[in-house]
């Protein structure tokens, strides 16, 4: 019976020391990258060195790494996920939709904008040459995009009353994060982009945008409900303001 229940411990184990591998060659080639300019020490760096750099064998750079390129891909999936649990934590602390956006877009606007331009159009052109999204992908514990944060937000903005049921949270959430990577790759290639100042005035029209689909069927342009609306109001009830419900709180453009 001990034998049995320390297998899952060992497998843990062997888990976390997988996973502790893996952030010490990440640390260690950004140290070296960064030491040498991202300009040309992503090339110019050998596997070799990153593995001595980190502590591990070239034969464990590779267990883990096939190139270097796949390195830029880590982080940002690591990118990724901070970003999914700082929204679980904007959460659980509380505010509107709007206020639990712009508390985890201004952070990782910061994660973002530390990051040399260069080593961002490096990472994000990985990106682009990398296996295309796919649902599957979406679903994957340790790599997965920004739309999952996202579609948590919406979701729970549904399920609180702030959010209208015709649009679906998964499928808004994907929208946010075309509108966020498409705000990322002009930071990455535009001297005069402003991150945080885009990010905010793209997010404020697509959540006008869901909002203003409330009270419509889908393809139609007519008033009706979907299943998943709630029923009207019986009469005397206080009806909400519709400049209430669609003026976006704290997510209005820098100046």
């Amino acid at each position: 019976m001990s034998e049995v229940k320390a297998g899952p411990k060992r497998s843990l184990l062997a888990q976390g020391r997988s996973r502790d591998t893996r952030q010490a060659i990440i640390k260690a080639a950004l140290e070296l990258w960064s030491e040498r300019g991202y300009d040309t020490g992503i090339d110019d760096t050998t596997a070799e060195e990153i593995a001595a750099r980190a502590g591990v064998a070239k034969a464990t750079f590779y267990f883990h790494f096939a190139r270097k390129d796949d390195i830029l891909l880590e982080t940002g999936w690591l990118t990724a996920r901070v970003f999914y649990e700082d929204t679980l934590r904007a959460l659980i602390e509380g505010g509107s939709t709007e206020e639990v956006i712009d508390e985890v877009t201004v952070k990782l606007c910061r994660r973002v904008e530390r990051v040399p331009r260069l080593a961002l159009r490096r990472m994000l052109r990985a990106q682009s040459a990398a296996a295309p999204d796919t649902p599957h992908r979406w679903s994957d514990p340790d790599r997965f995009g920004f739309r999952r944060a996202f579609a948590v937000i919406f979701l729970h903005a549904q399920q609180s009353g702030e959010m209208p049921q015709t649009v679906t949270p998964g499928s808004l959430g994907a929208m946010f994060e075309a509108q966020l990577m498409s705000a990322i790759h002009d930071w990455a290639h535009e001297e005069e982009a402003h991150l945080l100042a885009t990010l905010r005035e793209r997010f404020a029209v697509l959540l006008a945008g869901a909002r203003a689909v409330s009270g419509r069927r889908p393809g139609t342009g007519q008033p009706g409900s979907s299943q998943q609306e709630r029923p009207p109001p019986g009469p005397g009830a206080p009806r909400s303001s519709h400049r209430e419900r669609t003026h976006p709180r704290g997510v209005t453009p820098c100046a």
